[in-house]
């Protein structure tokens, strides 16, 4: 080796320590300061009340406040964006559902983040079971019977959701793929006018998460729910099959929230902010605001985060690639 080879070799290698032990200075330090929790939606939803539930709680067992920051502009995709430059310190963090972080760049334009590169997964936060419902006028008991309906010529049956892209809508899309039936999708400019209409019989299906007011509206009578779409049967609805159970196979459609920070944060802080959220996860006031959004808590490891959002990944992207579904 030539000396100016082994020069360069040492400058390397020591550029390389610095960066080792100063980024394990950080992670000994940390925090040192306030935390920014970056929500990418307006308040008042789930993901802001779930952020909210646990910031002050985190920020106490952390010894430096978090500081939950909405910041709903462009579909969220600007705080996404927002969070993929910040500092990997472990001071800036987001919640987000693990789907819509991998498939946002392939339905809307001008994404300028990598989900896998640009974040740290820290720990998924919940489970957003959701269930495929259809108005109680529509001659369907069952999931069965509501696809041979839809088979059937001429029946014309229609379903809604929130916007093209929307999770409601890929659930949707993907019930069609996997079924082999045909439904005619009708979108709307938010979840709202779409429980209205289902209720009212304008639309026959809908896929949402189970919330208090569909529970009230099934008790009523005015709709059913027809299967589950995640692996397990719900809570609230233990007699609804999941679509796998009722004959559709492979079908998986589960929203939820996750915690993340900037890429390339140290290991060690990503350790440090999921103890303090698996210890938060069984408290008192966390358990009580979760099960009022009817929302499940969901918390583990950075890893389990991960496989989800890689599952996430292998279900939604190819769907939307083939069908060329694109924010509207």
């Amino acid at each position: 080796m030539t000396a100016s080879a082994f020069s360069l070799v040492s400058r390397s290698l020591g550029a390389l320590m610095l960066w080792v032990l100063s980024a394990a200075a950080i992670a000994q330090a940390y925090p040192a300061k306030p935390l920014r929790w970056v929500i990418p939606f307006a308040p008042g939803g789930g993901l802001d009340i779930i952020t909210r539930a646990y910031a002050p709680h985190l920020g106490a067992a952390l010894g430096q406040p978090v500081v939950p920051e909405n910041r709903p502009a462009n579909a969220g995709i600007l705080a996404i964006e927002f969070v993929a430059k910040a500092p990997p310190d472990g001071y800036t963090l987001l919640t987000l559902g693990p789907g819509s972080l991998v498939y946002n760049k392939f339905i809307y334009a001008d994404v300028k983040y990598d989900a896998e590169r640009d974040f740290a997964p820290v720990t998924l936060l919940t489970n957003a079971p959701m269930a495929l419902y259809i108005n109680a006028a529509v001659p369907a008991q069952t999931l069965g019977e509501f696809i041979a309906l839809a088979k059937t010529p001429g029946a014309k049956l229609n379903y809604g959701a929130p916007g093209h892209g929307h999770i409601f809508h890929l659930a949707m899309e993907l019930f069609k793929e996997r079924s082999g039936v045909d439904i005619q999708f009708v979108p709307y400019k938010g979840s709202a006018p779409v429980i209205q209409d289902l209720v009212a019989g304008n639309i026959h299906a809908a896929f949402n998460p189970v919330t208090s007011q569909f529970i009230s509206l099934i008790k009523a009578g005015k709709i059913r729910a027809l299967a589950a779409g995640g692996d397990s049967r719900l809570p609230d609805f233990p007699d609804v099959p999941t679509a796998a159970e009722a004959g559709v196979k492979g079908y998986y459609a589960v929203g939820g929230f996750a915690m993340f920070a900037s890429g390339g944060t140290p290991r060690d802080i990503i350790l440090r902010l999921n103890r303090e959220m698996v210890k938060l996860s069984t408290h008192p006031e966390v358990v009580k605001i979760h099960h009022s959004q009817n929302l499940l808590v969901a918390v583990g490891t950075p890893e389990e985060l991960l496989a989800r959002q890689r599952r996430e990944y292998d279900i939604w992207v190819p769907m939307i690639k083939r069908l060329g579904i694109k924010a509207q």
